[in-house]
């Protein structure tokens, strides 16, 4: 009996053979390890949009450089008889606030498979870039000069017409993915393409943040 007993605890000692080995079995449902659940990894057109941000921001650095330079060298900024208004730019800036929650939301919503609050959001960010849009063209049509009067009229032109062009691309970008949203292409694992226009449009109103701030807060009489 005691030879029986070493040789069988002699044999549970013994490698088990990978071939006997039962096959380890992840619960249902469990993330794979190192992936958070509900965070997938950007995409492609993501990281796209990420080096085009990168890339024409360094363009809009350049351009607020410019202007720096002139405003130090200048005696007077902005020149004698130009009153910055504060109305336009302020209703801008809550626009753009609101804008950038509601695309959020539009994200949040696509990310759990609501595609009905996803498409509204998105609406709702539609509707407030319009009207961005329109309180640009008003900058123009009420600021009293014109881009060829004086450095400031020319640079006040290019800053504000910068954010225009950029904020008529963020609603060409979402006008289409808010079609896609309405037709339920965007779910929890699969909003690359979503995610990418956010960024698109988050910029945009980067570009407003820095625009107001070298063009109206900045911008003394001196």
């Amino acid at each position: 009996m005691s030879m029986v007993a070493v040789s069988t605890t002699a044999a549970d000692n013994l490698p088990v053979p990978a071939s006997d080995q039962a096959p380890v079995v992840l619960p249902t449902g469990a993330p794979l390890p190192g992936r958070v659940p509900g965070r997938p990894r950007p995409g492609t057109t993501t990281i796209g949009a990420l080096l085009f941000v990168t890339a024409d921001f360094m363009v809009l650095a350049a351009i607020v450089a410019v202007y720096l330079a002139i405003k130090e060298g200048s005696v007077t900024w902005p020149p004698k008889g130009v009153q910055v208004g504060t109305y336009i730019p302020t209703m801008m800036t809550i626009t753009a606030l609101m804008s950038a929650f509601s695309v959020q939301w539009g994200m949040f919503a696509a990310r759990r498979n609501d595609g009905r609050n996803a498409a509204m959001a998105l609406g709702l960010t539609l509707f407030l870039g319009l009207a961005m849009a329109n309180l640009d063209w008003l900058s123009f049509v009420r600021s009293g000069f014109g881009f060829n009067d004086h450095p400031y009229g020319t640079l006040y032109d290019v800053l504000i017409g910068f954010h225009l062009l950029h904020l008529l691309a963020a609603i060409v970008v979402l006008l289409l993915l808010a079609f896609r949203t309405v037709a339920g292409h965007f779910s929890g694992d699969r909003h690359d393409a979503l995610r990418a226009g956010v960024v698109l449009w988050q910029y945009s109103n980067a570009v407003w943040f820095v625009v107001v701030t070298v063009l109206f807060i900045l911008s003394r009489h001196g």
